[in-house]
């Protein structure tokens, strides 16, 4: 199987199940499993003339490097051709050494692809999908990941459980982690040894041998996901290894609901099996993820539209801060904006919690402002943290428009555990500080900001 199709047990009628599968990513209820065929764009072999995915382009690199011949398509063909095995005098285990040494240089070869897929970009620059599942031992979706979150976690399901290198092994601790961003490697990831991660046909039987023993399998995920809908994106695996994946991150033979990329023309029993649940099979994945893009893009606006607004900025700030925090209100209030700032925006009998809450939802962009003094404040309850909270998950509906633009002082540390900040303040959306007086930067990141808003607003009231 490859991406080059898509199913799905929301019942009989086309619309109805797109319209439940579009409902239930704006909902978070779907995560993505991505593979091989989906992290970049395929390329076409110079040996063969056949498409090649990533894991094909780094077999068809290391073949040219040893002297076969024979084209392999798989790591285990490469790996007992008597050309390899000369080369690197039948030493099973070379290959992970060869495998780390090029994933590790990647970008400076240019026979090898490294590019993320544009349709991998799509599909998670919309934000509907802050957990992800690879089957891959890339880190193409971890690097993609990062570059749209700003900070990932990393899980990985390990064959050696008595690895102690943390982000080797792990599971989730509650239903709410699958919130964060994250990337889960469901067959581990490169590394210099053996036995960490997925290459050959053995590697493969051992990983589904420790899964199906239950040694260090993530409980608490695979319960997670058994009320989630899976989004299987470029697997080029066999019918019985699909059937293990499935029934693997399921954990349970039935009420199997599944959102499944495959193949166009898939072995017949495989179809049996996808026919006997009812699913619904297109062809065309590209089109799948674009209609995906576009209603999140269409749902985004639609909410913006909905929404009444009273203030352009919502200022959130420690105490500590108050002097920058009163300084940004005068620079921003003097341009003529309205901005939401408590001292001046709760009357003094007003529920201030109501006020707050109404606060974030009926303004157009949300400001914290991060400084050294909230890395001290890390043990002190504060209300900032209840607005962080707020204002995090109301950008998490909004699809990809900009909503939290934070403002940090230099030095700041997004990825202290300390002050856990939710995953929607990434230091790549954030506008830094060096001192009070320093607000010509973000004076006009908002101004550009609220003037692509009011765009939207205005297109889509016309």
């Amino acid at each position: 199987m490859n991406n080059n199709g898509f199913v799905l047990n929301f019942g009989s009628d086309d619309n109805a199940r797109w319209k439940r599968l579009l409902d239930e990513i704006d909902n978070g209820n779907v995560i993505p499993v991505i593979g091989p065929d989906m992290q970049v764009a395929p390329k076409i072999s110079k040996l063969d003339g056949k498409t090649e995915n990533l894991h094909q382009q780094l077999i068809s690199y290391i073949a040219a490097q040893t002297g076969v011949k024979n084209h392999p398509r798989t790591f285990s063909q490469l790996v007992y051709d008597d050309n390899y095995r000369h080369i690197v005098r039948n030493k099973d285990d070379q290959i992970y050494s060869l495998i780390f040494q090029i994933m590790s240089n990647i970008h400076q070869i240019d026979e090898i692809e490294s590019t993320p897929s544009p349709l991998l970009r799509d599909l998670l620059s919309t934000r509907k999908f802050p957990f992800v599942i690879t089957t891959s031992f890339s880190p193409i979706v971890e690097n993609v990941m990062q570059d749209i979150w700003g900070h990932v976690s990393v899980l990985n399901f390990n064959n050696n459980p008595q690895d102690s290198i943390p982000e080797r092994g792990g599971d989730i601790k509650t239903a709410n982690d699958i919130k964060q961003p994250t990337v889960y490697y469901m067959f581990g990831k490169y590394c210099n040894n053996k036995d960490r991660y997925v290459v050959t046909d053995s590697d493969m039987m051992a990983f589904c041998s420790s899964w199906i023993s239950g040694r260090g399998v993530p409980r608490n995920l695979t319960e997670t996901l058994k009320k989630k809908y899976l989004l299987i994106l470029g697997n080029n695996y066999s019918d019985w290894l699909f059937r293990f994946i499935w029934y693997g991150l399921r954990a349970t033979t039935t009420d199997m609901k599944s959102d499944v990329v495959v193949e166009d023309g898939v072995e017949e029993s495989f179809k049996q099996f996808l026919d006997r649940l009812e699913t619904f099979y297109q062809e065309n994945p590209a089109e799948v993820i674009q209609r995906i893009k576009s209603d999140v893009e269409d749902r985004s606006i639609r909410n913006l539209n909905k929404t009444t607004y009273e203030t352009d900025v919502f200022i959130s700030y420690s105490r500590t801060d108050d002097k920058i925090a009163r300084n940004l209100y005068d620079k921003l209030t003097d341009k003529g904006l309205k901005v939401w700032f408590d001292a001046n925006s709760i009357e003094k009998a007003e529920d201030w919690e109501a006020a707050i809450m109404n606060g974030i939802r009926k303004t157009r962009l949300f400001v914290p402002i991060l400084s050294k003094n909230i890395e001290q404040e890390s043990l002190i309850p504060h209300e900032y943290r209840t607005e962080w909270n707020i204002a995090a998950s109301l950008s998490s509906k909004m699809g990809g428009r900009t909503f939290i633009i934070p403002f940090s002082e230099t030095g700041f540390d997004f990825y202290n555990p300390l002050t856990k900040l939710p995953p929607e303040f990434t230091s790549k959306n954030a506008t830094w500080y060096q001192q009070d007086d320093d607000l010509a930067e973000i004076t006009a990141v908002i101004d550009k900001e609220l003037d692509k808003l009011k765009e939207m607003e205005s297109r889509f009231n016309h």
